[in-house]
């Protein structure tokens, strides 16, 4: 049988090692850290009953989020450990809540979904419809979890997922008052999908997904159709000012420029 969640950290760690290049004794531990982070991931994305959440979303992001490492390091001349620990940590836990079952007061259909409420029955289709929520089931994963909580700046990665789920407009933070890491992985999350290899398909599990949970703009995206004719002009109306540094700084490196090249014939 094939362990699609051991491949995808194979995966990963290739990547990994591409990316950080270094004898420094900090990185290797970050490196073996995020290793660990990845497969605690990739475990639980292979539950996921979301058409677009998947594992191999989470697979997707956090390729992208090392490639963004990788064009950090040709651009500075180093990462710290701070660093990938934080910005990959935040890649491959940012949508973990929408998972059922993955908090500790997960009961069956009853799930957490808000801070200070009980545990709520919910009817859910697929994971998809917990995607409002996700943001803070997410967090509340990574206080529950001490290995990962213990080995990154929670304050810090909490305030970047919060920021990272461009369709869901009920986040308090404001784009003016955040730091690298959250925008950096908003921009992983809408790169990730617009560079998909398997774009039109991919799309579809979007719209799905985004629609299960009423997060679509009816009154612009009333049906699939309608939602494959507008996406563009809303990416370029409403996404790509969150995209636009990220572009130029995956631009440092070769497959960067491929990641960039992908997205734009896409569009």
């Amino acid at each position: 049988m094939i362990n699609l969640t051991r491949l995808a950290r194979n995966d990963f760690a290739k990547i990994l090692s591409i990316s950080v290049e270094d004898s420094n004794p900090e990185i290797i531990e970050a490196c073996d850290v995020v290793k660990h982070m990845a497969l605690v991931s990739y475990s639980r994305f292979a539950k996921s009953t979301s058409l677009y959440f998947s594992l191999n979303h989470v697979l997707s992001t956090s390729l992208i989020g090392l490639h963004l490492l990788n064009a950090l390091r040709c651009r500075d001349g180093f990462v710290t450990a701070e660093q990938i620990k934080n910005l990959i940590g935040a890649t491959l836990f940012c949508d973990v809540g929408i998972i059922q079952g993955v908090l500790s007061e997960d009961d069956g259909d009853r799930l957490k979904l808000r801070a200070g409420e009980a545990v709520s029955q919910i009817n859910a289709h697929t994971d998809s419809s917990l995607w409002p929520y996700k943001a803070y089931r997410s967090i509340e994963f990574i206080n529950e979890s001490a290995f990962i909580k213990q080995r990154i700046d929670v304050e810090l990665v909490g305030r970047a997922i919060s920021y990272s789920d461009f369709m869901n407009s009920s986040s308090e933070i404001s784009s003016s008052n955040l730091d690298d890491i959250a925008k950096y992985l908003r921009a992983i999350q809408i790169i990730t999908l617009m560079s998909s290899q398997n774009y039109e398909r991919r799309g579809v599990e979007f719209y799905l997904s985004a629609y299960e949970a009423n997060l679509l703009d009816r009154t612009m995206f009333s049906n699939l159709s309608d939602f494959r004719k507008k996406w563009t002009q809303y990416f370029w109306e409403h996404l790509y000012p969150d995209v636009g540094e990220e572009i130029l700084l995956l631009r440092e490196t070769s497959h960067g420029r491929s990641i960039i090249s992908q997205m734009y014939s896409h569009l």
